[in-house]
């Protein structure tokens, strides 16, 4: 049984980015993740510094203060950030909550901006872009990194940073789900006629091509390509009170207005009913694998190397996979150990049984993460787990005829000894040789009770049935001489 998980309640650095953009993980939060068995959702946020990003994760744990809000106009979180516990969404179900450095800081680069949001992008299953206001030019302007994102992240190696529909329409297949939270918005959302309309219906009318804005235009059939799944939130002020917004943290939920409460919950109720598992190729994606791919994406860009996706992908599934086996080969030999080795010998019906129970619980925890049986890596490994299961099973066998062999012959001398050689030694012990033979089918019986294995037989049949001739030969010499002596006396 798995041991249970140790979390952390509170905010943990998942990735550092120092004053040169080289992007560390941070190994606490890598031992939280790697502790997330089965499927896991993610959700990441980013957006422009001070736009109360990390007050919308908070209120997805259901907490006031949580990820560090402040009120100065420098941004308080630094890299990426995690919350060290996972909300727990079914029992092989977590989901996982990334905080990002808000963009566009005086204090970092637009490489750097870049960085932040293709890490949140490519890490998470449902992304949220924070942004105040309605979504007017500006922001569409402030939307430009998903551009850079769309030429400078790939899904296979050696391809060109052009945006063509074919690449967009093989990136969009590896995107997160797209939320874009518009806070302090106070329009009413009405069509051009007048006609109420959804939050959905307004992002995607935002997002409709304008004559004359080519290159905005163009922005906007990214946004559309890339993020296929999409949807539009809109969050009033807070507070009146500007003194009230720069220390939010510190008033009662309930003191904040009613209309916002209601939105804010609202956004709530509609993340977690959308949210799916991060799957790549068909795939879910483990804490183990959610590492390995960070790993990857924080070398490539360390490296001036474009992040690629399936790059990313294979190496992380070659890493669980190498786990997954070294688990699976664990627990064939911790199970063999404990019902085969330990209990030597035995017979090879129930070595093969014992052999079939192990084999099944390892390929059980082999198949865990649930790879596609098809996918060339994950047969590769299920041959060597074969192979290595076959070579366990030799080791066994091998044993369990050695220690079969010295059991029964050591029996076999004993029983032979103490029974037959014995009385053999006595002249006038044995009348006839049907006393003889009954003495020589108690032998065999205890024979068969007190040993057991591949050997039992062999011995049987080489040594014993030859102590019998000899044991024969011996009482018919003599009875000979004892009938000699008989006739010479008289």
């Amino acid at each position: 049984m798995a041991e249970a998980a140790t979390y952390y309640s509170g905010p943990l650095q998942l990735i550092r980015i120092d004053d040169d953009g080289k992007c560390h993980l941070q190994e606490n939060a890598v031992s939280i993740l790697n502790q997330i068995q089965g499927r896991l959702a993610v959700v990441g946020i980013a957006g422009l510094y001070r736009t109360g990003k990390s007050f919308l994760l908070n209120r997805l744990l259901g907490l006031q203060e949580g990820f560090e809000i402040g009120p100065t106009v420098n941004p308080c979180t630094k890299g990426l950030w995690i919350w060290g516990q996972p909300v727990q969404l079914a029992p092989d179900y977590h989901c996982i909550l990334i905080d990002t450095e808000g963009l566009g800081s005086t204090q970092r680069t637009a490489s750097c901006d870049m960085q932040i949001f293709s890490l949140c992008i490519l890490l998470s299953s449902y992304f949220i872009y924070n942004s105040m206001g309605a979504i007017d030019e500006q922001a569409i302007d402030d939307l430009h990194l998903v551009l850079h994102l769309a030429k400078h992240i790939h899904v296979k190696a050696k391809r060109s940073g052009s945006v063509d529909g074919e690449r967009l329409t093989e990136l969009s297949q590896y995107f997160p789900t797209f939320l874009w939270v518009l806070r302090d918005f106070h329009l009413r959302l009405v069509d051009a006629t007048g006609a109420a309309i959804s939050e959905r219906e307004y992002l995607e009318a935002a997002l409709k091509p304008l004559p004359g804005q080519d290159e905005k235009n163009r922005l906007r059939e990214v946004v559309k390509d890339l993020f296929r799944d999409r949807d539009c939130v809109t969050v009033v002020r807070p507070v009146t009170d500007e003194a009230d917004l720069r220390n939010i943290q510190r008033l009662p939920y309930e003191s904040l207005r009613p209309q916002f409460r209601t939105q804010v919950e609202a956004f709530v109720k509609k993340v977690y009913m959308a949210l799916k598992p991060k799957k790549i190729d068909g795939s879910f994606v483990s804490g183990a694998m959610f590492v390995n791919m960070a790993s990857e994406y924080c070398k490539a860009i360390n490296n001036s190397v474009v992040p690629t996706i399936q790059s990313a992908w294979t190496s992380a599934v070659q890493h669980q996979l190498r786990l997954c086996l070294k688990d699976a080969v664990q627990v064939y030999r911790a199970q063999m150990n404990e019902k085969a080795m330990q209990h030597l010998p035995m017979a090879d019906d129930r070595l093969r049984e014992l052999h079939k129970v192990a084999k099944a619980e390892a390929l059980k925890v082999f198949a865990a993460p649930k790879f596609d049986p098809s996918d060339a890596k994950f047969r590769e490994y299920r041959a060597e787990l074969a192979s290595r299961v076959k070579q366990l099973l030799d080791h066994v066998k091998a044993e369990n005829a050695s220690t079969s062999q010295r059991q029964c012959e050591r029996f076999a001398g004993e029983l032979y000894s103490r029974n037959i050689e014995n009385k053999l030694g006595v002249r006038g012990s044995y009348q006839t040789f049907g006393q003889l033979l009954e003495d020589w089918e108690q032998v065999r019986k205890a024979y068969l009770q007190q040993t057991d294995g591949p050997a039992q037989g062999e011995v049987l049949a080489s040594w014993i049935l030859p102590r019998m001739l000899e044991s024969a030969q011996r009482l018919w010499d003599q009875l000979r001489g004892s009938e000699e002596e008989r006739q010479g006396g008289a």
